[in-house]
């Protein structure tokens, strides 16, 4: 009975267990050669949000998530915005998910200038007529 209650213990001990992971994500979206300023930011991972934001009048954004999880983390970015082709355009709304490679987990992972006018990974486009 004992040893049952112990094996009972170790497992629960088990379960709880995580490991507190992190990411940090900076860089510039821009639309043809300008950048965007309020296009939403989302680190996103499978099950979870863990961050939002938007980018500033320079097109800069700046963005820390942190999950605990069993088996490591597997977070993206998604970008909310609205260029279609290299031009703003009001009445589409486009998502594009960026994976963040792994080797920048607990690290910072700085993107550079993320152009917006390329179609990307889960590139979802929704625009309404006149």
């Amino acid at each position: 009975m004992l040893f049952q209650i112990f094996c009972l213990l170790a497992l629960i001990g088990t379960i709880e267990s995580c490991t507190n992971r992190n990411v940090t994500v900076v860089g510039t979206v821009a639309c043809g050669n300008h950048k965007q300023q309020n296009v939403r930011i989302e680190l996103l991972s499978p099950d979870d949000s863990l961050n939002k934001t938007v980018s500033d009048h320079e097109g800069n954004f700046h963005i820390y998530g942190e999950e605990c999880e069993h088996f490591g983390i597997e977070p993206y970015l998604r970008i909310t915005h609205n260029c279609d082709g290299g031009v703003n355009n009001k009445r589409c709304i486009i998502t594009d998910d960026f994976p963040i490679p792994k080797e920048f987990i607990d690290k910072k992972y700085d993107m550079g200038i993320v152009s917006l006018n390329i179609a990307r990974s889960n590139h979802k486009k929704t625009c309404t007529s006149l």
